[in-house]
């Protein structure tokens, strides 16, 4: 099969191992916010495939106007590691409630498929969760188009996404339907020219969180690798297992190497590896 994000990389794409199919494909520029469904769990994250950052103000006053200067940006751990969001712990949960701190974030939203441009900021507050909904509000940094909204979590789905510019969105196939996401995502890379270590955005392939784990094998050939390996390796949830480093960009030739040896093996969303 073959993933095509799009020449200006501007899709993502659901896909299922066990249908060898793209069970769903859409714009990424879609959606800006996920928060997370499972019980008990409250994290919100970011859209990494625009390179998207955030900043916590520590203010509490959203009325205020804010500018984006001296802030300190932060962003997702590609992992998806819930300890590791941009955003980070934005209350005291408090059994099936979050108290929130009320912080105001700013929030880049990143940069357009194709053109590059910034896609503008927003600021963003969560006001908590309570009676089974999240509750939040978000404004241009001067106040002008506030948007208050709530909404359940969905049992069926990780995450339900915001665009600032729709509301609540439908980006994610029920989480029983699909195993890898095929998209440009942002992660830490070292600039090989000076060693400097930046958020960069990237084209690879995340794991589903529900129920889906990945393993490496890069001293094995593809064919050789049998299901009585199966026992030799350290399975893990961390969603950029696959990643982007199964190919480097050759700028002499302006083509992209694909290393043969780099094989991955996925325990999919039904148990099948």
């Amino acid at each position: 099969n073959v993933a095509e994000i799009g020449p200006t990389y501007d899709k993502q794409l659901y896909y299922d191992l066990e249908t060898d199919s793209f069970i769903r494909i859409i714009n990424r520029e879609s959606w800006d916010l996920a928060f997370q469904c499972l019980d008990g769990e409250f994290q919100v994250f970011i859209n990494s495939s625009k390179l998207m950052r955030v900043a916590n103000t520590l203010s509490t006053n959203f009325n205020q106007n804010y500018s984006t200067f001296g802030l300190n940006w932060k962003y997702d751990n590609s992992g998806g590691w819930l300890d590791s969001t941009a955003i980070g712990e934005w209350g005291v949960v408090n059994g099936n409630q979050v108290n929130s701190f009320n912080h105001v974030y700013v929030i880049d939203r990143g940069l357009a498929a194709g053109t590059g441009n910034n896609l503008g900021y927003k600021k963003m507050q969560i006001n908590g969760f309570s009676n089974s909904q999240y509750i939040i509000r978000y404004a241009n940094l001067d106040g002008t188009q506030l948007q208050e909204i709530s909404f359940s979590k969905d049992a069926t789905h990780n995450f339900i996404f915001v665009s600032f510019d729709q509301g609540v969105v439908s980006v994610e196939p029920p989480k029983t339907t699909w195993d890898l996401l095929f998209t440009q995502y942002t992660t830490l890379v070292t600039q090989q020219s000076t060693g400097i270590i930046e958020n960069y955005s990237v084209n690879g392939v995340l794991l589903n969180p529900y129920k889906v784990v990945g393993a490496r094998e890069f001293n094995k050939s593809f064919n050789d690798i049998v299901y009585s390996d199966i026992p030799g390796f350290t399975f893990t949830t961390q969603r950029d297992i696959i990643g982007y480093d199964w190919k480097d960009f050759d700028f002499d030739l302006s083509v992209y190497i694909i290393f043969p040896n780099r094989s991955y093996i996925i325990r999919d969303v039904e148990g099948n590896y």
